[in-house]
């Protein structure tokens, strides 16, 4: 079983990623632990960008899109992480999970959203800033978040086609979040590998 999170900022995901990795026993992979798997592997060089979350340069973009349409040019790093999890089970949150992995059938890929208010209020309060700041920093990191999606991917970020789950993770909290997950894992009857 494989799990991806994208989520809007504020949503809580890193809580949720934790508690799904505790009740499934499955490892549990935010940008940080891939950057230190990929730099084991030796393959940093080659997913720098794709780590760091650069801003996208449009016109690039635009020019590079342009013609292709059997999908994204910017995909060995897409490959590469395809690549370092294999058939493992796992938890990963963002880097374009639900789109690499969509070929799994143990896939169950999730969408966090959340009122906007909502979500500066959360990381108002998580990062003890002030709300002004919060809505800065909520903007910039979806908007980031939207940009990155379409250059690895040529899709629309949290379109709701693209995910099994899309739901409002700060109305309903954490643990009722991970429960709903966990019901709908349950009900698609996916069950977890023999180790």
């Amino acid at each position: 079983m494989i799990i991806t999170i994208a989520r809007q900022c504020g949503c809580g995901a890193l809580h949720i990623g934790e508690q799904l990795a505790a009740r499934y026993d499955i490892p549990f992979y935010t940008r940080k632990s891939l950057l230190e798997m990929a730099r084991a592997k030796g393959v940093l060089a080659e997913m720098d960008d794709f780590f760091e979350e650069r801003p996208v340069d449009e016109l690039q973009f635009a020019i590079s899109a342009l013609g292709h349409d059997e999908g994204p040019l910017h995909s060995r790093a897409l490959d590469i992480l395809s690549d370092m999890i294999g058939q493992s089970e796992c938890i990963i949150v963002g880097r374009c999970g639900n789109y690499i992995f969509r070929h799994r059938s143990d896939l169950v890929s999730v969408f966090l959203k959340g009122r906007e208010a909502d979500r500066i209020r959360a990381v108002a309060a998580e990062e003890g800033v002030t709300p002004r700041k919060a809505a800065a920093i909520v903007h910039d990191m979806d908007d980031s978040r939207v940009r990155y999606h379409m250059y690895y991917t040529h899709l629309q970020w949290g379109n709701s086609a693209d995910y099994d789950l899309c739901f409002d993770s700060v109305r309903l909290g954490t643990e009722k979040s991970v429960a709903l997950i966990g019901q709908y894992i349950e009900g698609l009857g996916i069950r977890r590998k023999e180790a």
